[in-house]
């Protein structure tokens, strides 16, 4: 376990805490990501893109995984700004500018006429499936209280 541990820490390029090293794996484990090194890449890439709401990729992996089958053909190399927010249209996503602005921050802001790569856009397709499901558990706990 502590080999796992090691290869964590050189992929950060620092020392982790205890307490930070045992919330990681729990992490891992809900995500049901494996501990080794291709999942500490998933999970700092993805914490990279939307550390807000990371906690919640357990809940839209499977969705994900079955909607990056069907997206790859689609995608090719990248597509538009104008076509992803078409696709996040056709998935029931409706998010504000804003919020389009912040996901597109980290490659230099939302274009609707600017072309993204398959590895811009992927990433931040699994933001838009975590943030419909974060929407969507607070209406239910709306409509429960």
């Amino acid at each position: 376990m502590e080999q796992t541990r090691i290869v964590y820490e050189t992929l950060i390029n620092k020392r982790c805490s205890d307490s930070h090293w045992s919330k990681i794996k729990r992490l891992m484990f809900d995500c049901q990501l494996p501990l080794d090194k291709q999942g500490f890449e998933v999970l700092i890439n993805l914490r990279k893109v939307s550390p807000r709401y990371f906690s919640k990729y357990h809940e839209v992996k499977d969705e994900l995984t079955r909607l990056g089958r069907q997206l790859l053909p689609a995608i090719g190399e990248g597509i538009t700004g104008e076509q992803f927010m078409g696709l996040i249209e056709r998935l029931g996503i409706n998010p504000n500018q804003s919020t389009v602005s912040r996901w597109f921050r980290n490659c230099g802001g939302f274009r609707a006429k600017g072309f993204y790569s398959k590895q811009t856009i992927l990433p931040i397709v699994a933001i838009a499936l975590i943030y419909k499901s974060k929407i969507q558990n607070n209406q239910l706990a709306k409509i429960g209280a």
